[in-house]
């Protein structure tokens, strides 16, 4: 493989797809009649988010889909928090994968983007192959798990005041970087925010469409998954406990492996993308249906 140098994705290869009347900014690269990975990102990041990881999957013949989410990147960042369920996520996403008229596909997703990926999973396992989950086992083992989880998951509730903005932002955004412990993207993502509705879109509506504790719909389970699964995951994420990996296997009813990365914190295809693109490409080619 070659070495990874960290150059933006191209943008040549971004069009724009509109669904539910969004506009959304999509990432396209490869041939038609190419396997296909979707990725989708996670919180707070947007597609670049894969930047180190999408020429290693080229260079292995596949065709890559990255699509910046609702509120994130360059696609549209409506007010509503309606919007910015996982399940309008979910309905996103497929809607982009009809319009580009692809029916079978791999996903890749992190964070934010693991709740589509689970769903589609779960709801649509006739249009996937494989799923890669970076750090987040299937969704009903992380909403049934205890306190450990809910003391990672401080900033969730923190979100939900209106005072979350500002507060994140004073002090030239200093809570905020420090809530992302200084990640090496961290002013990548500020310059991001500057756009109309940047850090609310981007962030803040998701959590409040999707941790607000007083909406009782929020963690209904879903169906058991039955495709080939691969849970990468580290011995050092910041905001999710190991717990759910053990609960969420119960949930899978497939051959599901589990791949440790030592250190690489939450952030996983951004932190150790030469392990992380490794064990995806092996997971992919051994694990032909």
């Amino acid at each position: 493989m070659k070495r990874i140098v960290d150059t933006p994705l191209k943008k040549e290869n971004f069009k724009q797809i509109m669904v539910n009347g969004f506009n959304f900014n999509v990432y396209d690269e490869g041939d038609e009649d190419q396997p296909v990975i979707l990725m989708i990102h996670g919180q707070p990041g947007f597609s670049e988010e894969y930047r180190l990881n999408v020429p290693a999957f080229r260079e292995a013949g596949y065709r890559t889909i990255v699509p910046d989410l609702l509120g994130a990147g360059e696609s549209d960042r409506p007010e509503g928090i309606e919007h910015y369920t996982g399940t309008k996520d979910y309905e996103h996403i497929l809607g982009i994968m009809d319009a580009l008229n692809i029916e079978k596909f791999n996903i890749i997703g992190g964070d934010r983007g693991s709740l589509p990926a689970w769903f589609i999973a779960a709801f649509n396992p006739e249009r996937v192959e494989k799923l890669i989950s970076e750090n987040l086992s299937h969704l009903n083992g992380f909403f049934s798990q205890g306190i450990a989880q809910s003391k990672l998951s401080w900033y969730m509730l923190f979100t939900q005041f209106d005072i979350a903005e500002e507060a994140f932002k004073a002090d030239n955004w200093a809570m905020f970087k420090a809530w992302m412990e200084y990640h090496p993207d961290v002013n990548h993502w500020i310059k991001n925010f500057e756009r109309p509705n940047g850090f609310k879109g981007a962030v803040l509506n998701w959590y409040r469409a999707n941790a607000n504790p007083d909406n009782k719909e929020q963690g209904e389970p879903l169906p058991n998954v039955n495709i080939p699964v691969l849970i990468i995951y580290s011995n050092n994420d910041a905001y999710l406990d190991r717990e759910q990996l053990a609960l969420g296997t119960q949930y899978i009813d497939s051959q599901v492996e589990y791949k440790r990365i030592e250190g690489s914190g939450h952030f996983i295809a951004r932190n150790a993308p030469e392990e992380y693109n490794k064990a995806v490409l092996e997971f992919l080619k051994n694990n032909k249906q």
